[in-house]
């Protein structure tokens, strides 16, 4: 069995990492920092999420590979850092077996003075012969608050030039990297030519990953996020990443369950789950 997992860091508390075992030879690992998963081998033996060997695991940057949590801001649509403030903390673990564990996280000082909301997250992570991943986020406060989100999942490909996404045909989608308007997908699958950075909206409910870790399908289907995001950095802003290789950027797709569009604003005492579901 091989994992791109790397096993460096552990000495510290933030690089603590637990693994789930499931069906067969399936196996999840994920660290407590930023709730993150960072390999899943499925039943077969093989690795399905791309992780950069030159990862960090702490000092406020994000795990490159695997699924950050993006919460309670999308990219830099805001005036939070990148992506929110859960990928880069530690999350407490409140259940763990075999096969399931339970991580979560509350605002305090530190959150406050970015963003002025109390929220409980937590993120269940569940091997079978799938892996489901769910978010759900409670105001824990006494006025509604409105937030975007994502499972930012780095998957695996042998190549990217001959990986592509199925199942976006007739979606509109915003195009981050020529910032236009918005475009009705008329393609049969979406192919990755350079830089890719696409906003589908109100996409569907399940879309597919072709040609993965070996001329495979990947199926991801989600439900609480409305949209979806494809991503691949190409070789230019490759060169600009610190924690990527120059040719980091051929072995990975990210094909994100997302809620941007609509943002949810979420009443005191009410509780948000959004759910991806991923087989192989």
């Amino acid at each position: 069995m091989t994992s791109n997992t790397t096993d460096a860091k552990q000495s510290t508390p933030a690089a603590s990492r637990l693994i789930l075992t499931g069906p067969d030879r399936s196996r999840v690992d994920i660290y407590r920092y930023g709730a993150h998963v960072t390999s899943w081998i499925d039943r077969t033996g093989r690795e399905q999420f791309f992780l950069s060997p030159l990862a960090g695991y702490s000092n406020g940057v994000s795990i490159r590979g695997g699924i950050p949590v993006v919460f309670p801001q999308f990219a830099m649509n805001g005036p939070l850092p990148k992506h929110g403030l859960l990928r880069t903390r530690v999350w407490d673990v409140t259940h763990q077996d075999t096969s399931s564990a339970i991580f979560r996280i509350t605002d305090d000082d530190a959150t406050r003075k970015l963003w002025p909301y109390r929220f409980l997250a937590e993120l269940h992570v569940t091997l079978s012969d799938t892996l489901t991943v769910a978010l759900h986020v409670t105001n824990t406060g006494d006025s509604p608050f409105t937030f975007t989100s994502a499972l930012h999942n780095y998957f695996h490909v042998d190549d990217v030039s001959a990986a592509a996404v199925e199942g976006l045909t007739g979606c509109a989608y915003r195009d981050k990297v020529i910032d236009g308007p918005a475009i009705i997908d008329t393609a049969r699958a979406v192919h990755i030519d350079g830089e890719t950075d696409r906003v589908y909206i109100d996409g569907p409910r399940e879309v597919h990953i072709t040609n993965v870790a070996g001329d495979r399908a990947l199926h991801i289907a989600a439900s609480g996020f409305g949209d979806w995001v494809v991503w691949n950095p190409g070789p230019e802003l490759t060169k600009q990443l610190a924690d990527m290789e120059p040719e980091g950027y051929r072995r990975m797709l990210c094909v994100e369950a997302a809620l941007v569009r609509a943002p949810q604003t979420l009443a005191p005492g009410t509780t948000w789950v959004g759910t991806q579901q991923l087989r192989t």
